[in-house]
């Protein structure tokens, strides 16, 4: 089965390492970590979040990434 492993490196914090059972659960983390971070709770609209949440990471030395490992993999 494979895990999902949520990387986020954001300027000036501590780097996230999640591992999670699904890509959703992932996805569910990245937006409650941005939601957080910036006070305000995103938008209904599902594309609208996705922006907004693009739009947190469009920075210099801020960044995430979502991967997806094989089990088994080493």
């Amino acid at each position: 089965m494979t895990k999902y492993v949520l990387f986020i490196r954001d300027h000036g914090a501590k780097d996230v390492l999640d591992f999670h059972p699904s890509e959703m659960s992932a996805k569910k983390a990245l937006a409650a970590y941005v939601t957080k971070k910036t006070g305000r709770d995103l938008p209904s609209d599902p594309e609208a979040a996705v922006e907004e949440i693009a739009s947190y990471f469009d920075r210099d030395k801020t960044f995430y990434a979502i991967a997806g490992v094989p089990a088994g993999a080493r």
